[in-house]
């Protein structure tokens, strides 16, 4: 059974399938290639803030701990305490002023379990951010094998086609 199609149609059928996964891989697939990599930046930015708060809480306790030691350790050098309570009390703006002592104390370990609370919800909310960037990433991640598969099937369709010609020759 012969198709009463001419062959050039048939190659220029086949060249238009050809040109088309190229330009879809040209354009599409290296969009999304592009949207996929500025996600996996942002995820990486995230995890690098992350650590970074992870080291201010940290570094939070190891105040609330000098605090304290320097609270037991106390004598009555009250000079040596207040260079200290000014140096581990600067990075709170409200505290500036005040001295370590047993009655500061409260509100010293407050702030610092405040600020705390704050740096945790911050890493929390990086956290989430990551999930959600995660599952785009693996949406993206589908799109780009969907259409490379589709680019490569319109490739050796407009081969198939193509070669047609060839086919066409020797049958006559």
């Amino acid at each position: 059974m012969r198709i009463g199609m001419p062959t050039w149609v048939i190659v220029a059928i086949g060249l238009v399938l050809n040109i088309v996964a190229a330009l879809m891989t040209n354009f599409v697939i290296d969009d999304l290639g592009e949207e996929a990599a500025l996600v996996i930046e942002t995820q990486t930015n995230n995890n690098q803030i992350i650590q970074l708060t992870w080291q201010q809480v940290d570094a939070l306790e190891r105040r609330r701990e000098t605090i304290t030691i320097i609270l037991a350790s106390s004598t009555e050098n009250n000079a040596l305490t207040e260079m200290f309570s000014k140096r581990l009390l600067a990075s709170f703006s409200d505290m500036a002023d005040i001295n370590i002592s047993l009655q500061n104390m409260p509100m010293i370990m407050s702030s610092i379990d405040k600020k705390q609370d704050l740096l945790r919800n911050k890493i929390d909310t990086l956290y989430l951010d990551n999930l959600s960037l995660a599952e785009t990433q693996r949406d993206l991640g589908g799109k780009i094998s969907a259409y490379r598969n589709l680019a490569l099937f319109l490739q050796v369709l407009g081969l198939a086609l193509i070669m047609a010609r060839d086919l066409s020759r020797k049958s006559k």
